[in-house]
């Protein structure tokens, strides 16, 4: 919920970064890895954003989903457009929203609302450490099938030993 805020935070500091070719190879990866910035995101919920900012999100608010991904990199959180299908997908009240903000953290709605968005996995993590496993294997095989076989057989690996200690595992 605060990754979007922060990345609008790095992309801002990308740009005006001294050295430009750093910049721009930064921005380029920013936009590789602005996948995320859907309209489905929880960023109203984030703690590093002001009320101003806020109500920016809920006055951009749109009703559908719209496109999925962003065209160009947000500079301040008023570009991004998220939508209510948030609310719905979780089955979470949005009645809050029709609410100042000052009365949000007293409504049960938002309560509840937050209480599911805490619970939420972070899917960029997961989508990152699939990248890293493939980068790690990529130029093992370059049969498709076995490349897909041995990045399986890895992940059930990595998922079946993962609370082992070194030590512990020296003793299978």
């Amino acid at each position: 919920m605060d990754a979007p805020s922060n990345n609008i935070q790095l992309i801002n500091r990308l740009k005006d970064y001294g050295d430009e070719a750093i910049s721009k190879v930064g921005l380029k990866m920013m936009a590789r890895h602005s996948w995320y910035l859907s309209p489905e995101m929880a960023t109203i919920f984030s703690s590093l954003l002001s009320n101003s900012d806020k109500q920016k999100l809920v006055d951009n608010m749109i009703s559908r989903r719209g496109p999925h991904l962003i065209k160009d990199l947000p500079s301040n959180v008023a570009e991004l457009h998220v939508s209510r299908i948030f609310f719905e997908t979780t089955g979470c009240d949005d009645s809050f929203l029709s609410a100042p903000l000052e009365d949000w953290p007293a409504m049960q709605s938002y309560q509840q609302a937050l209480s599911t968005v805490t619970k939420l996995p972070c899917i960029n993590d997961c989508a990152e450490r699939g990248v890293a496993l493939i980068e790690k294997f990529n130029s093992t095989t370059k049969d498709e099938s076995q490349k897909q076989y041995l990045l399986q057989v890895v992940e059930q690996h990595r998922k079946t030993f993962s609370k082992l200690t070194s030590h512990e595992l020296a003793n299978i």
